[in-house]
């Protein structure tokens, strides 16, 4: 398959999925897209994906990857509390994936949680590579002013975080092993990741959240990454934090990938038990000592970042 054979590929789907908002789609030298309308700020994110470094070819399937290449980008912006609105994405190809159909495979589920979100692709690139590379460029809106920050949990706030953790990473463990089922839900949760959209604009609404960010590298490293930003400290409750059936308490704290969100909202703030579907689990508080400490049986310690890190 060629250059020209791939691109065509891609537009010809595109071109069956949604344009809301696109006045001209791929095929030109960019894209054109309709101003957002008065009032509405843009978000801009992008994420990627590296074969060996996050995916293994012989252990994660290629429609599950296409999936969760998008669902990254979409994760940050629901953590802002956004509308997802369209995207970009650039490959770099090795010749592997023209075999058995791996490419249309993972274009087939990227383009699935496109239309079930309502982003639209609107360009990218494609190139010759080593190594399989994905490159995917979100834009979303939110009305001016109101969009969620990492940098305003404020001494007091009480912390949450959505869904249950340690899932991803048992997930991964299990699929990397000889001892791995089918229809198993730690796998399922690693392989695709629901991005928080509706939450995101829920709790950005009438101001339910005060500080959010989704946790892409792990509890104990997004909780210090809101802290540091704000300039508080955030105590943690172990006994609170929501587990994945079969996680460990170490998985919880630090593995990567879960895609929830962590958000803190004033004490006064009516927060629901699950918002559609989704548990919302009060884990901690804002206090006033900078970090991020773990209380466990009336003892507290400072919980180090250990989730994950590229370097």
């Amino acid at each position: 398959m060629v250059e020209n054979e791939v691109i065509e590929s891609i537009r010809k789907r595109a071109s069956h999925a949604r344009q809301e908002g696109v006045r001209l789609g791929i095929g030109d030298d960019a894209a054109v897209v309709k101003p957002l309308p008065s009032g509405c700020d843009s978000l801009l994110t992008t994420d990627q994906i590296i074969e060996n470094t996050h995916f293994l070819q012989s252990s994660h399937p290629p429609d599950a990857l296409g999936w969760k290449c998008l669902a990254r980008g979409l994760s940050d912006i629901a953590a802002m509390g956004g509308k997802p609105l369209h995207f970009l994405l650039s490959l770099g190809l090795p010749e592997w994936v023209f075999a058995n159909g791996w490419l249309r495979q993972f274009l087939s589920e990227m383009f699935r949680l496109a239309g079930s979100t309502g982003t639209a692709l609107v360009g990218g690139d494609v190139a010759r590579a080593e190594r399989f590379t994905a490159h995917v460029t979100v834009t979303g809106s939110v009305p001016a002013g109101t969009v969620l920050r990492r940098d305003k949990a404020r001494l007091g706030n009480v912390v949450y975080v959505s869904g249950d953790l340690g899932g991803s990473v048992l997930g991964l463990e299990r699929l990397q092993s000889l001892t791995k089922t089918q229809d198993d839900p730690a796998i399922e949760r690693h392989l695709r990741p629901r991005p928080r959209l509706d939450l995101g604009r829920y709790l950005r609404k009438a101001g339910r959240a005060t500080a959010a960010i989704d946790l892409s590298d792990g509890l104990s490293t997004d909780a210090r990454r809101v802290a540091e930003a704000s300039r508080i400290g955030i105590e943690i409750d172990e006994s609170a934090v929501p587990r994945f059936a079969g996680a460990a308490v170490e998985q919880a704290l630090h593995g990567g990938e879960e895609y929830e969100l962590l958000f803190t909202a004033r004490p006064s703030t009516p927060m629901p038990s699950s918002w559609r579907g989704v548990r919302l689990t009060p884990i901690g508080t804002v206090v006033a000592r900078q970090g991020v400490f773990l209380t466990s049986s009336g003892n507290s310690r400072p919980l180090k970042p250990q989730g994950f890190r590229h370097f």
